[in-house]
């Protein structure tokens, strides 16, 4: 059987990486997610706005937020949504500071921004002092709200 078209052209060598994680963790169970999930989430983001965005891949904060979302009850996000705190680092885990990271250069970021923000079941303090986004998990997630956009 031939490979799919998204296995040959990959924009990061995944494969290399993953056998090498592999070989060094045997026994750590790992998953990959199916390559159209991304662009089903970034479809997603698109009925939601009005005008069109383009077609590049949504962050793994976000793709991660949302595997959560199929997991959990609720879903508490950190630093999503800026907060008055006001950094431009780029992840919690190194001190690589760009705005491109908020604001985003490749990743549609101010889209997904927007939409956690609609999902958003806490409070406006929660998100400007705190940091701190409520989501809700699928299973609690009303749909039915309309804010002017299509809802899907």
């Amino acid at each position: 059987m031939p490979r799919p078209q998204w296995y040959n052209r990959t924009d990061y060598p995944i494969f290399t990486q993953y056998q090498r994680y592999r070989r060094l963790h045997p026994m750590q169970p790992f998953y990959i997610l199916h390559p159209r999930f991304e662009w089903q989430v970034w479809q997603r983001i698109q009925d939601n706005m009005a005008e069109p965005i383009q077609r590049n891949p949504p962050s793994s904060g976000l793709l991660g937020t949302i595997l959560m979302m199929s997991l959990c009850e609720v879903v508490h996000v950190y630093e999503f949504l800026p907060s008055r705190r006001k950094t431009e680092l780029c992840h919690y885990y190194q001190r690589f500071y760009d705005a491109a990271c908020t604001l985003g250069a490749y990743h549609p970021l101010l889209y997904e921004k927007n939409l956690v923000k609609r999902m958003n079941q806490g409070s406006d303090p929660d998100i400007y002092t705190h940091g701190r986004v409520t989501l809700p998990g699928f299973r609690h997630l009303n749909c039915t709200h309309t804010a002017g956009v299509n809802n899907h």
